[in-house]
This record gives structure tokens, C-alpha cells and sequence, in this order.
């Protein structure tokens, strides 16, 4: 059985516990490795914590926060019956939001069944996982981008190279042949080492009038759909 990550704490009912109990319950997040709730995990302490101080009337209060499987749980105990109730106070009025707050950010929150804990929930964000791969252009001299794509690594960014190279070979003409044969057979060698190494690569070509530059530097892609034969997607300007 699976057991909570689980700070307790009780402290005496004074206001300075607030700011406290905020700073102790960030650093047990960030422990557990969630640390993409704490705003929110931290904000709801306080308006529950607060709340506590403000209408309990035993000498102190008991906390605790749990994390389990994605979700974070906050319990405040000031040991005086009776449920909180949201309200939504004029415009104009500073305090009476508490309760509205917790309501507004919590997925769930109740008390117990006298009312003398009360309790909110949140699920923990999931992080935003990214995916390592190349991004690679073919630029003409005047900057201009004639052709991109997002490679997933190395031998592929290469693959992608070689091909489009062949194509501006085909539509230059013969006078840039010979560089371009001879980078497609070997000069690879030396853009597939730097990529390995995480390094980002240029190469410029130069045949009389004609100029052109490859590049690829090291990026780090967002989740997209998956893609027939697991490549990533190229485009094409120009």
C-alpha cells in the first residue's frame, strides 16, 4: 500500500504561524518533487490557516499537509465546531474572501463532521515533458530560410542535410557540384560529431555566384501527436 508523503505540525493560534506554516510547506514540496503547486498549495494554506487563527478559540491549531498520486491534501484543525462559510463580500470590502478563495482553487474542500477541521485538495500539475532533436534550416545568401526541419537526432538532421543538398544541386546547376558531392560523401563526418556532442553545426557553401548555409543547433521539442514512423515533422519554405 502506497503511503502519503506527510507533514504534521501544531502550533500556537497567533498570525505570525501563517507566513510560517506557507515556508514549511513549500520546502516539504519542493522535497517531494512538486514543487509546479506550491503558489497555489501555499495560497490555500493561508487562507486556511488564517481563517483558523481568526475564529478558533482553542490555543492552537494542528496542520497537516499529504501529497499522494498527484494530489495534494492541506487539513487544518483549530478545534472549534462549525462549517466556514463562502461569502462574497462587497467590492469595496478588504477582508471575507477566505473561504471564496479556497473555494475558487481547491478541487475539493470540506470539513469534518463537526466542523472543526477543515480540509482542501489540488492535483498536482503535470509537468510539461520535452523530447531532445535538432532544428536544422537551408538558408540562401541574403538570410533568406529556403527549407527547415525538426530532426530527432543526429544521423536523421544528416539524412534531412544531404537530401535538400541534392535538391539545390539539382537546381543550381554543375558549377556546385563538386562541393556538394564531396561534403555529401565525408565533410558529414565533422557536422555528425559536433551534433553528438550537443554543439550546434554551420556550414556555408560558396560556387561562384551561389551561397548557402546549413545550420542545426540542439532544441528541446513540446509534446506533439505521434507521427508515422516516429519522425518528427519537416517543413519547407521558399
Amino acid at each position: 500500500m502506497d503511503l502519503p508523503d506527510r507533514v504534521v505540525v501544531s502550533c500556537t493560534r497567533t498570525p505570525e504561524r501563517v507566513a510560517q506554516l506557507r515556508r514549511i510547506s513549500a520546502a516539504h514540496l519542493r522535497l517531494w518533487g512538486v514543487s509546479d503547486c506550491i503558489e497555489t498549495a501555499t495560497l490555500l494554506i493561508s487562507e486556511l490557516v488564517t481563517n483558523a487563527i481568526r475564529y478558533g478559540e482553542r490555543d492552537d491549531i494542528s496542520f497537516s499537509l499529504y501529497h499522494l498520486k498527484g494530489e495534494v491534501r492541506v487539513d487544518v484543525d483549530d478545534g472549534t465546531p462549525g462549517r466556514p462559510r463562502v461569502k462574497r463580500p462587497a467590492f469595496d470590502k478588504e477582508t471575507g474572501r477566505g473561504m471564496l478563495i479556497v473555494d475558487t482553487l481547491a478541487d475539493e474542500w470540506g470539513t469534518s463532521d463537526d466542523g472543526s477541521r477543515t480540509w482542501a485538495t489540488m492535483t498536482v500539475p503535470t509537468p510539461m515533458r520535452t523530447t531532445p532533436g535538432f532544428w536544422c534550416e537551408w538558408r540562401g545568401a541574403d538570410g533568406e530560410r529556403l527549407a527547415a526541419c525538426a530532426s530527432a537526432g543526429p544521423t536523421s538532421a544528416i539524412n534531412w542535410a544531404r537530401t535538400q543538398m541534392r535538391v539545390i544541386a539539382s537546381t543550381i546547376g554543375e558549377p556546385l557540384l563538386a562541393d556538394l558531392w564531396d561534403w555529401l560523401s565525408d565533410g558529414w563526418r565533422d557536422a555528425a560529431a559536433a551534433l553528438e556532442r550537443g554543439e550546434d553545426f554551420t556550414l556555408p557553401l560558396v560556387a561562384g555566384p551561389h551561397a548557402f548555409v546549413w545550420h542545426a543547433r540542439p532544441v528541446r521539442f513540446l509534446p506533439m501527436a505521434a507521427l508515422e514512423g516516429g519522425e518528427p515533422a519537416c517543413s519547407a519554405t521558399g
